[in-house]
Parts: structure tokens; C-alpha cells; sequence
């Protein structure tokens, strides 16, 4: 689907990842201290962080600072995200300013049997 016609029929914002980087934090003990971090850009901009807390830790909301996007999940979801990031195309960013549960990192309906190449 189109991700204009996505972003018309709600208060969606949409965004394309293109490329990420993953750190992984040394010695980070506290329950609240990041794990790990997604670096993600595309569109020709930063877009924001996949921040990794500690599992069980509460996770803050999803929001928006200064025109970047901030995403909070547990240190198990790490190698999913990847693997996300690794072996999906597209792959997006959706925020909703007015339904923070719905804020998420996905792919759209793709065919099945698209298969890897």
C-alpha cells in the first residue's frame, strides 16, 4: 500500500528505514539503563532510536522529540528487530501521536511465497 494513502486515512505518520546500525552497551546494570540501540535513518534523514531496555523494565511510551522517533522494547526483542531490519524491504516506521499503542516497526502485506533471493 501506498504510504501517503496510509498517512491520509489517519494522524499516521509514516517512514521508510533504509539503513540502521546496532550498539550494544557494555556493563548497563540498572533495570532502566539501555541494552542496546537501533540507529535508524532514511529519506535522506535521521529518524530516531529502537531503544532495548532491560526485560521486565517498563517501557516508556513511543514518542517524538524534535522530529525524531524514539521506540522502546525489552533486550529479548533485540534479535527479532534485527533480523526485521536484516531481512525485510521495506520496512517502516508508523507513529500515531493519538494511539501511542499502535506506534510500531513493520513491513506492509507482502505476496506470499515473495521467497529471498
Amino acid at each position: 500500500m501506498n504510504k501517503k494513502l496510509l498517512a491520509m486515512k489517519s494522524d499516521i505518520e509514516v517512514k521508510t528505514i533504509e539503513r540502521y546500525s546496532v550498539m550494544m552497551f557494555s556493563s548497563c546494570n540498572a533495570d532502566n539503563a539501555k541494552k542496546a540501540v537501533i540507529i535508524m535513518t532514511g529519506e535522506n534523514a535521521f529518524l530516531g532510536y529502537i531503544n532495548f531496555l532491560a526485560d521486565g523494565a517498563i517501557l516508556p511510551e513511543a514518542h517524538k522529540s524534535y522530529n525524531l522517533f524514539y521506540y522502546y522494547y525489552h533486550f529479548s526483542d533485540l534479535s527479532a528487530m534485527v533480523d526485521l531490519m536484516r531481512n525485510e524491504k521495506p520496512v517502516y516506521l508508523f507513529y500515531m501521536e493519538n494511539n501511542k499503542s499502535e506506534c510500531r516497526i513493520s513491513t506492509t502485506l507482502e505476496p506470499i511465497g515473495e521467497g529471498e533471493i
